[in-house]
C-alpha cells in the first residue's frame, strides 16, 4: 500500500524509530524497508510516499466495517460488530472505540456510544498533509472521503486561480481548507454553527484565511449564480434540491457533487454535461456513493 515515509541513514534509524514512537508518529502496520544504508521509515505524515507491505500480525480482516478517526475507531452498529472490536483492540492499540448508531437530526450528528477506552470522539485528525480539529458529537466528519476530497480538491487546482468555489456543505473543512492552501478563493458554508467554529479553528490551525458562513445553502443558492465552481458534498440529499441549485447556476459552471443510489439505477441531471462519473464505495448490499463532476450548460 502507499503510505507516507521518512528517509534517515541507517546509523540513525534506531534513534529516529524510537523517537517516533514515543510522539506517536510511527505507522507500525507497515513494515520498516531498508535500501542501501538509508532505512524507509512509515510515518502518518509525510510528502513522500511510497509502497509499503503490511505487517501480517496487524493486518485487519475488518477494514472497511470501521474507520479511525485521530487516536479513536468508529464501528457501525451491525451485526458481528462485537469481533471487530476485539481485533481491533487486539492489533491497533486505540485510545477508544466508539459504536455508531446513525445520525440524528438535520446535522447528520452521529449517535456514538463509547464501547472501548475513555474521552470523547474528540482529537486532530491527519488527512492528506494536514490537520483538522474533529469533533463527532458536534459535526460530522468520515475519514472515508479523504481520497474523494484530495481528487474534488486537485480537479478544482487545476483551473484557474481566480476562479471563485462555493463550498456548500463545508463541514470542519476538509475540502475548503486544501482549496485555500491552493491559494483558491472559497466561501464555506454549513447550517451547523458548531460544524462552522471548528472550521474556523481548522483554518488557523493550517495556517489560512477563509470566508466562513453559518446559513442552510439550500435556501440561499439564488446567491450563487455567479461563481465558476460548487461543491456539493451532501450525498443523502434529494436529487431534486441538488437540480434546483444546478439550474440556479450560470452557463460554464462546475459542480462536484455525491449521491447515493442504487448500483443498477440510473442517476439522470438536467441541463448539464456529465463530465465525470464514478463509484466512490458502497454504501449498503444495494447501493453505493457515486461522485459526479458535471458542467452547466
Amino acid at each position: 500500500m502507499r503510505v507516507p515515509y521518512i528517509k534517515v541513514e541507517q546509523s540513525e534509524a534506531k534513534k529516529e524509530i524510537d523517537r517516533l514512537k514515543a510522539k506517536g508518529e510511527l505507522l507500525g502496520n507497515y513494515k520498516i524497508r531498508r535500501e542501501g544504508n538509508w532505512v524507509l521509515i512509515p510515518v502518518k505524515d509525510s510528502v513522500e510516499k511510497r509502497e509499503f507491505e503490511e505487517n501480517v500480525k496487524n493486518r485487519m480482516k475488518h477494514v472497511g466495517s470501521f474507520e479511525r478517526v485521530s487516536d479513536f475507531f468508529v464501528i457501525k452498529e451491525r451485526e458481528g460488530w462485537q469481533k471487530i472490536l476485539e481485533e481491533i483492540e487486539k492489533k491497533q492499540s486505540p485510545r477508544a472505540v466508539f459504536l455508531d448508531k446513525g445520525v440524528e437530526g438535520s446535522f447528520r450528528i452521529r449517535k456514538l456510544k463509547r464501547i472501548f477506552g475513555s474521552g470523547d470522539p474528540t482529537g486532530v485528525h491527519k488527512e492528506n498533509g494536514l490537520r483538522y480539529l474533529v469533533d463527532l458529537e458536534r459535526a460530522y466528519f468520515s475519514p472515508r472521503l479523504a481520497g474523494l476530497r484530495r481528487e474534488i480538491t486537485e480537479s478544482c487546482l487545476k483551473s484557474s486561480k481566480s476562479d471563485l468555489i462555493i463550498d456548500m456543505y463545508a463541514g470542519v473543512g476538509p475540502i475548503s481548507i486544501p482549496l485555500l492552501k491552493g491559494k483558491m478563493r472559497v466561501v464555506s458554508v454549513d447550517v451547523n454553527p458548531d460544524a462552522v467554529k471548528l472550521l474556523v479553528q481548522n483554518m488557523k490551525l493550517n495556517r489560512v484565511q477563509g470566508e466562513a458562513l453559518i446559513a442552510d445553502s439550500n435556501k440561499i443558492y439564488d446567491c450563487f449564480g455567479g461563481v465558476e465552481q460548487v461543491i456539493m458534498n451532501n450525498p443523502t440529499q434529494s436529487l431534486s434540491v441538488t437540480q434546483k441549485v444546478i439550474d440556479s447556476l450560470k452557463v460554464g459552471t462546475i459542480v462536484h457533487t455525491t449521491h447515493i443510489s442504487k448500483r443498477m439505477e440510473s442517476v439522470e441531471f438536467k441541463g448539464v454535461e456529465i463530465l465525470e462519473r464514478k463509484v466512490v464505495h458502497g454504501y449498503s448490499p444495494s447501493s453505493s456513493l457515486f461522485y459526479f463532476k458535471l458542467g452547466k450548460k
